[in-house]
């Protein structure tokens, strides 16, 4: 019986030992090369209080774009950041029921925001065949490896 309680008492002392490893990393894995950076234990998070009037980022999302002659030449798919700015705007050009198509990027800078009877629509400054011309946009090139 003896043998038994101090077995479970070692199987709880190691698994809590390892479970406090996981939460403490050592000195050498806070700051290695999959970029974990070590934080101190005395800094404040900063908060944002977002306004009844900002512009969520999900509803960019699927958003219909029109060019110059308010033809429609495709919609939103992503957002590009770049050191905490918005960089480009991904658009589908082309295809058909997601055939076909491929994606571009847009400066910010080159779109407008319009309300449409309460649905909301990007205009870019281009036609449909500029932007059939302008460089490819291919996901696989920017996945996280």
């Amino acid at each position: 019986m003896k043998k038994i309680a101090i077995t479970a008492l070692a199987s709880i002392l190691m698994v809590s030992s390892a479970y406090a490893q996981f939460l403490l990393p050592s000195e050498h894995e806070k700051i290695s090369a999959t970029g974990i950076v070590r934080v101190k234990a005395d800094m404040i998070a900063r908060y944002v209080t977002p306004l009844t009037t900002d512009f969520v980022a999900s509803n960019l999302i699927g958003v219909d774009v029109y060019d110059i002659t308010d033809e429609e030449i495709g919609e939103v798919k992503d957002i590009i950041l770049r050191q905490n700015n918005i960089d480009g705007i991904v658009i589908s050009i082309g295809g058909f029921l997601g055939m076909g198509e491929h994606y571009v990027v847009v400066s910010p800078e080159k779109i407008q925001m319009k309300s449409d009877d309460g649905k909301w629509k990007l205009m870019v400054n281009v036609t449909k065949n500029a932007l059939k011309e302008a460089p490819k946009f291919k996901y696989e090139d920017y996945l996280i490896r």
